[in-house]
């Protein structure tokens, strides 16, 4: 009987072994930029600034596993370097590349156009609401906008000033808009930007891991597929010595668990 149990516990241990997925990201084959390299076993060297190191692999993501890109960031002695900003390029169930300003809504934002405006226009009338607030350079007008959705259709201008008139807003935006909008259409404001980030590392003497453990809802709405990447050596200073920049980075991977 004891031996039964004991063979039971070992089964179940190796089952839930091959629940789980690592996928290892240390060699310079599982990136598709060029500017990394090779410097010993599980360690990567970047002595380039300012660029995007993706993963070739595209990998599904789903409500039963949890995802982490972990690693340890290393700055050799004499070296210099930026920061480094682990996260993932995001997908759709079509495979197309989701951007912040697409996903990223101001939360009770939504209200709607009182007046129809035409392509060319600056300027946009909506019902008054709270969240819409002057001086926001960064947050876009997402138009035809639906709960629970991707914003497909956004304001190439940021926010140049919102103004009280009759009870409704007067919304100056920085560049014009591309399109006709008839009065009632759905609008909301959206966050600009492209990446996801879960870690933001900046340069020091010590080495410092990064991970974090994200779930499907963790990740922006409508993310079916996710690329682990880095944005590499960001912030140099400009006056600085660039043939002493160097990172490294050790024993990266993506660790793929089941969710019990």
């Amino acid at each position: 009987m004891k031996n039964c149990f004991i063979m039971g516990a070992m089964l179940l241990a190796v089952v839930s072994s091959a629940a789980d997925k690592v996928i290892d990201l240390s060699t310079p084959q599982a990136w598709t930029n060029k500017n990394i390299a090779a410097a010993g076993a599980g360690t990567l060297s970047a002595t380039k600034h300012g660029f995007i190191l993706v993963a070739k692999d595209m990998i599904p993501v789903d409500d039963k596993h949890t995802y982490n890109f972990s690693g340890t960031i290393v700055v050799p002695e004499g070296k210099i370097a930026g920061g480094s900003y682990a996260g993932y390029y995001l997908y759709d169930a079509n495979k197309r590349y989701i951007m912040q300003i697409q996903a990223s809504s101001i939360p009770n934002s939504t209200t709607e156009l009182t007046e129809a405006v035409k392509k060319g226009s600056t300027v946009l009338k909506v019902k008054n609401c709270k969240a819409w607030l002057p001086g926001r350079p960064y947050f876009y007008v997402g138009f035809n906008v639906k709960d629970g959705e991707l914003s497909m259709d956004n304001s190439a201008g940021g926010l140049k000033s919102v103004k009280a008139e009759g009870g409704n807003l007067v919304v100056t935006l920085a560049r014009p808009i591309n399109k006709d909008y008839p009065a009632g259409t759905k609008v909301r404001l959206q966050r600009s930007g492209s990446y996801f980030y879960s870690s933001i590392v900046r340069p020091g003497k010590k080495p410092v891991n990064f991970q974090k453990n994200l779930k499907k809802g963790d990740f922006w709405i409508k993310t079916a597929y996710i690329r682990p990447m880095i944005l590499v050596n960001w912030g140099v200073p400009a006056k600085a010595d660039k043939t002493k920049v160097e990172t490294l980075y050790k024993n990266m991977k993506l660790t793929i668990k089941e969710i019990k």
